[in-house]
């Protein structure tokens, strides 16, 4: 499963972080939440967290912010597609 997620930074740069399952696992294990449960469930601290695992897989070895540092430099959040899709008009 693969979800894009937003952040907007205080800076205001955006950028978007894709989670896939390196970074569910995760979550799934600090949660004791299950991705099978998760729709309808999923909180601003959720997002933020598997952002933040996506953004470090990223960073890949780079030195990164703690989350309680990171988290503190993030102004917005916004999961799913950042640009859907133009879809045409009904003919």
């Amino acid at each position: 499963m693969k979800l894009p997620i937003t952040i907007t930074y205080t800076s205001g740069s955006i950028e978007t972080y894709t989670a896939q399952p390196p970074e569910w696992a995760k979550w799934e294990r600090e949660t004791g939440n299950k991705i099978t449960h998760a729709e309808g469930n999923i909180g601003i601290w959720d997002l933020m967290f598997l952002a933040y695992h996506a953004y470090k897989r990223q960073a890949a070895g780079l030195p990164v912010k703690p989350f309680d540092v990171w988290s503190l430099t993030v102004e917005d959040v916004a999961a799913g597609e950042s640009d859907p899709k133009v879809t045409q008009p009904e003919a």
